[in-house]
């Protein structure tokens, strides 16, 4: 696969194995000599640089080793503290190019702590996107990634998470403190955690787009902050599937099955919206709405729960659309295949009638068109 790179931007490269932090880390592309050796490296060179500007642009590209799990592996956690470059990191082939290559970051030797802390604590650790990696706690570190923000002057953290994946963290796979956190998360996967997968419980307007929530030991997700959550999948995980605030958060097409608690948890008091999702065999109940919520659910479908379909709460201000109750059934769910299949009675024409698409499915249409696994270079 081709790449195009702007012609004013500087791309330095990381080879684990044959790099060397002495190096200038710009040489040779399609190849490992002049890469330097760790992701630290990077992160120490836009730590010292002073110009908030000097590196806008700047990519690195984290090379495939043949043995990541040996050659990124920190003996520390890897620890960033710029102050607002806006950058990229991303996993890529053996000879350096972005395309879709998963990278692997290891986080056994850096013992009870995190694989990656991004700190704020003179400015604003903003503007970074990471892409194609995945970093895997082996159920040794403690959160996958930290981020927070020790400044109370500075800013938010602003970051963007693109095709990772976040696994067996003994605690969350990301965890941030209460502080405002500007993230984004698209075709991310957070799975096998002790904790939540994605604890960011003041996102400010994050997007979470088809990600994967599963067999986390807690909550899928615990989300606040006017989020926006479409197509993602909270599956068998220990507790609820996802807790997400209602002040203002939007939350459409989305699947909630086997989890041990609730399917969604909604918080808050602000209005917000759920459109087109499916609540099925989950613990405790597919919907549960905090007292004094201000909530409008248009288009939902309920089957197989542990108690009531919804459970608004005593002093309820929920408006509800069309709630339907009957069977759902799924074409592969172990394989993360949500697509209903042919024992579903909650098809076509269930919901209302609206003459547009609500991200990628008919708004009369509760249970189609759901995220089917076909990517072929997704870390799913």
């Amino acid at each position: 696969m081709a790449e195009y790179i702007g012609q004013d931007v500087t791309v330095y490269y990381i080879h684990g194995c044959s790099g060397n932090d002495g190096n200038s880390g710009t040489a040779n592309h399609f190849g490992s000599t002049g890469a330097w050796q760790t992701i630290q490296k990077a992160f120490d060179v836009l730590d010292a640089e002073t110009d908030n500007t000097a590196f806008d642009g700047t990519e690195f590209h984290i090379m495939k080793t043949t043995d990541d799990s040996l050659y990124y592996r920190p003996l520390t956690t890897l620890h960033g503290e710029w102050d607002s470059h806006e950058v990229s990191f991303h996993g890529t082939n053996a000879t350096g190019d972005v395309d879709g290559t998963i990278v692997e970051i290891h986080g056994g030797s850096a013992g009870a702590t995190a694989i990656m802390y991004i700190n704020e604590p003179a400015g604003n650790a903003d503007y970074v996107v990471f892409s194609h990696l995945k970093f895997d706690g082996e159920d040794t570190s403690t959160y996958c990634v930290d981020m927070i923000r020790t400044n109370p002057s500075g800013s938010v953290i602003d970051m963007d998470y693109v095709n990772c994946q976040f696994m067996q963290a003994t605690s969350h796979g990301v965890y941030t403190n209460n502080d405002p956190i500007y993230s984004n998360y698209i075709n991310c996967r957070f799975n096998d955690n002790g904790g939540s997968g994605l604890n960011q419980t003041s996102s400010n307007f994050a997007m979470i787009y088809k990600c994967l929530f599963d067999n986390n030991g807690d909550d899928g997700a615990n989300i606040g902050g006017f989020p926006r959550v479409s197509e993602c999948i909270f599956y068998n995980n220990g507790d609820d599937g996802a807790v997400i605030s209602g002040n203002g958060q939007v939350i459409t097409n989305c699947v909630f099955d086997s989890n041990g608690g609730i399917g969604l948890w909604v918080t808050g008091t602000r209005q917000g919206f759920d459109i087109n999702c499916i609540y099925s065999n989950n613990g405790g109940a597919g919907i549960h709405y905090d007292d004094e919520q201000t909530h409008t659910s248009f288009n939902q479908a309920f089957y197989n729960n542990g108690s009531t379909m919804a459970h608004p709460g005593s002093d309820d201000r929920t408006t509800s659309y069309n709630y339907v109750e009957g069977t759902i059934g799924y074409v592969d769910p172990s394989n993360f295949d949500f697509t209903p299949s042919s024992t579903t009675s909650v098809v076509k024409g269930a919901g209302m009638n609206a003459p547009y698409q609500w991200f990628g499915s008919s708004a009369d249409d509760i249970g189609l068109n759901k995220w089917v696994k076909t990517e072929t270079t997704s870390i799913f």
